[in-house]
């Protein structure tokens, strides 16, 4: 079992992760578009912010849903029932099991949103 401190140093070093992508794109930023006259750093920065906070979303909703395999498996036991005359476990009990299994990425969600937020906050500040 997780101790309050641990937890704790999780949060700080993904805290800290997202704060080093934030800084990072931003450096990037400037040393990419300080010349340009068609978009400038901070901009740059909003555009990445949301694009990296959509993305963190996109990770923690993960990807559930029915796959091509548990289709598969449905549509298998399907025929198998038609051709055995047994009871097996039928394609909708097989669809029901597999509609919605989500599988994200938590952690790395999680570090891309808090970016993102991080991005949009400076992008802001520097207005």
């Amino acid at each position: 079992m997780k101790t309050k401190a641990s937890s704790l140093y999780s949060v700080a070093g993904w805290l800290a992760i997202a704060s080093l992508i934030a800084v990072a794109a931003y450096v990037l930023d400037v040393m990419l578009f300080s010349s340009s006259t068609i978009i400038s750093p901070s901009e740059a920065l909003f555009v990445e912010g949301v694009a990296i906070l959509l993305i963190g979303i996109m990770f923690l909703l993960g990807r559930g849903g029915i796959n091509y395999s548990s289709k598969e498996a449905a549509i298998l036991s399907a025929a198998t029932e038609a051709m055995s005359g047994a009871e097996t476990v039928g394609p909708a009990e097989q669809m029901r099991r597999d509609t919605w299994k989500s599988k994200g990425f938590s952690r790395a969600g999680i570090i891309l949103v808090v970016a993102g937020a991080l991005m949009l906050a400076g992008y802001f500040v520097s207005l």
